[in-house]
């Protein structure tokens, strides 16, 4: 089925959600177990390739697996990091895992946006 993201809200004739056609447009995805060293080397190739790394862990997770920007001074001395966390990259909750939900929740945006109860 793919990303569930295709699947929520009111579905399309073709079963896709309006939501999932302007956040997926044109993506293409795969899954990788960065637990096991085969998958730590098919981020590394595809990283040495890339313009750009977008990555959305706890700051220091991705220097956990030997993939922060340091590892690719070499391979990709171009490289453009672009680090998304919950919390930020440093003050007291930079620890702390963050989606949107609770981020929105926190901030109040959940308040101001979308619907009562």
């Amino acid at each position: 089925k793919g990303d569930p993201i295709r699947y929520w809200r009111s579905l399309a004739a073709d079963g896709q959600s309006p939501w999932s056609r302007s956040l997926l447009r044109n993506k293409r995805s795969i899954t990788i177990n960065m637990k096991h060293p085969e998958g730590l080397a098919i981020v590394r190739r595809l990283v040495e390739g890339a313009d750009v790394l977008v990555e959305n862990f706890r700051p220091g997770v991705l220097e956990k697996f030997q993939l922060g920007p340091d590892n690719f001074k070499d391979t990709n001395p171009g490289l453009i990091v672009a680090r998304i966390s919950g919390y930020g990259q440093t003050g007291p909750y930079r620890s702390r895992p963050g989606f949107a939900s609770a981020t929105e929740g926190e901030g109040g945006l959940r308040f101001v946006n979308g619907f009562p109860g």
